[in-house]
């Protein structure tokens, strides 16, 4: 297999508590030996996934591999009860957010037991959207002390919304991003304003969730999909059914535009794709390895989506 056009990671969400129907550990060891021997080596996790759940199984996965053959990261900052029942992952019922200096450092330590390591490679402040006066003086101080110790390698925000990234960057320092959802076919949010600061500061994009949790892999015509965790009125179908539509006249099922486009813009460095079963890992990755011709993002500009690699072309 040839190599993606951008690194990939994987993030471990399924393997809490979830809306979806739930991994059983033979299914997540399965899963993560496929995309080990595929060459993955980029892992992601957060308390509220399954209230560290998780964190949890995610260390046992990793149990016997050498430490320096991986990059691992975890959050801090918004919390679940362990195993809760999920009705809505964007905002469920006794979910809490904690950004205070006491509260990330007794997080972070909790993480490093769960995960069986001794340091972090990277920590996320994680959808602090609402909190970011908390998340200012408490958890990113106390991140940027963890860091200083070399607890943790690198510090960043982790969110859905562009302008939670560009609010802190523009008070404080940060290494990298995990930027989900916002910027993919049917949201270019964060290309305005968000990914041109990063490209001006050096602060490196993990992009999250490029198929927006479903429906730009599966198409809109499937019932079960989803889009941002929840399920597509009407318009939102049509819409992705005319960019369906303009994938299929050039040739590139629109998974694999949907791939490409969060991977090309120049201020992404790595896309995360979701934990899913081998044959499913190696579509995707096949995907990002096979090309797909210049004309097809003129052909989608019409529809409002605009050419991911323009800022290159300038």
């Amino acid at each position: 297999m040839s190599r993606p056009v951008k690194p990939v990671g994987l993030g471990f969400g399924l393997l809490g508590t979830t809306n979806a129907a739930p991994i059983t550990d033979d299914s997540a060891e399965k899963m993560f030996a496929a995309a080990w021997e595929m060459g993955i080596r980029r892992f992601d996790t957060a308390p509220l996934y399954g209230g560290r759940l998780s964190e949890e199984r995610l260390g046992r996965l990793l149990r016997g591999r050498s430490r320096d053959d991986y990059v691992l990261s975890t959050k801090v900052g918004r919390y679940r009860g362990y195993a809760a029942t999920v009705v809505n992952p964007m905002n469920n019922p006794g979910d809490w957010h904690d950004y205070s200096r006491d509260a990330t450092f007794r997080s972070v330590e909790e993480s490093l037991k769960l995960l069986g390591t001794d340091h972090l490679d990277i920590v996320f402040v994680h959808d602090c959207d609402a909190h970011l006066s908390e998340a200012l003086t408490g958890a990113l101080p106390a991140l940027t002390e963890l860091k200083a110790q070399g607890v943790v390698g690198a510090i960043g925000c982790g969110s859905n919304v562009a302008a939670t990234h560009l609010a802190l960057l523009q008070k404080i320092e940060l290494d990298v991003l995990m930027v989900a959802g916002r910027f993919t076919l049917l949201d270019q949010s964060a290309a305005d304003l968000l990914f041109p600061f990063c490209l001006e500061r050096g602060v490196r994009v993990e992009l999250a969730a490029p198929f927006n949790s479903g429906i730009l892999a599966t198409g809109p015509d499937v019932e079960a999909t989803r889009f941002d965790y929840q399920p597509p009125d009407a318009a939102l179908r049509a819409r992705v059914r005319a960019i369906q539509a303009i994938c299929q006249t050039e040739s590139v099922p629109l998974k694999r535009a949907a791939l490409h486009y969060s991977a090309s813009h120049p201020a992404v460095t790595r896309l995360v794709l979701g934990l899913v079963h081998r044959e499913a890992l190696r579509s995707n990755l096949e995907d990002l390895s096979s090309p797909v011709p210049d004309r097809l993002w003129p052909a989608l500009e019409p529809l409002g989506i605009p050419d991911p690699t323009e800022s290159i072309k300038r």
